[in-house]
């Protein structure tokens, strides 16, 4: 295993399935040495520093808005010992990055986070040089399932067919539901990207329901300042009627429950004949 991997294993930063996310885009991304790599959103740096093997002497320019991600990744690089890592904070919408100065950029759970996605494509097609590769996966929340439409709610009667209104209304508004692959596609065009390949696949989850994952589960969030199920169960219904879906969840304690987690491959390439 290398050595990025095994550091981001031993600090808790990954796991197995999400280093063979990384491995597959950046399979997809044909990084090549010599190549400038975007990684946007870079976190702490799990498609960062398997980028860096793969280029040589070359850089990586790593974006994230938070400082504090970039930090561990700083950290994460020293102990590995990568160097030609170039740690920028910015976002999707605006990338600190001249026009066409990357020959690939790559990206892992990012574009699921971004308001206007379309404004995101249009910045990567402006930093890409002409030919320029991207890669990325992403989840597609709105395809998946979750407690109120994986869990049987019809013992509870009608606070059971409560729960599933309020998880539908939620999710229409909820910004991590929104990703779209036909939408993303006709974005990507629209900028001129072509030779765009998607693979929409579902590795699912399976959870054993025990007394503890139910509260870790209730008390999860989807991203910092959103809130998590059980606030929101708190803010909608009657204490007694909380109590009761709770005591719901723990009642299925042993049991498996299968959740729907489709994800989405892409690469593309800007077109070659696009002034640049």
């Amino acid at each position: 295993m290398s050595g990025w991997a095994e550091w981001l294993l031993d600090h808790g930063q990954a796991d197995a399935a999400s280093i063979a996310q990384a491995t597959r885009v950046l399979e997809a991304a044909a990084l090549r040495p010599g190549d400038t790599v975007l990684d946007l959103g870079a976190g702490h740096g799990l498609l960062t520093l398997a980028a860096h093997e793969r280029i040589g002497d070359a850089w990586v320019l790593a974006v994230d808005p938070s400082v504090g991600a970039l930090e561990e990744l700083l950290r994460a690089a020293h102990e590995v010992g990568a160097n030609g890592i170039m740690y920028l904070v910015g976002d999707a919408e605006v990338l600190p990055l001249p026009d066409s100065s990357v020959d690939v950029a790559i990206a892992r759970s990012v574009l699921v986070h971004v308001a206007d996605t379309g404004a995101a494509v249009r910045e990567l097609a402006r930093v890409l040089r002409t030919g320029g590769r991207l890669s990325l996966r992403e989840p597609l929340n709105r395809g998946g399932t979750y407690l109120a439409t994986a869990v049987d709610w019809s013992p509870l009667g009608a606070l059971g067919s409560r729960v599933v209104e309020l998880w539908a209304e939620g999710a229409t508004a909820d910004p991590l539901m929104q990703l779209d692959t036909d939408a993303l596609t006709a974005q990507l065009a629209e900028a001129g990207f072509t030779e765009v390949a998607t693979a929409v696949e579902d590795p699912g989850e399976e959870w054993l329901v025990t007394e503890e994952s139910v509260e870790a589960r209730l008390d999860a969030t989807g991203a910092p300042g959103l809130p998590s199920l059980r606030e929101r169960w708190r803010e909608a219904l009657a204490p007694g009627e909380v109590e009761a879906l709770v005591a719901h969840l723990k009642g299925l304690a042993g049991t498996t429950i299968q959740f729907r987690r489709p994800q989405l491959f892409l690469a593309a390439q800007l077109d070659e004949g696009r002034p640049g």
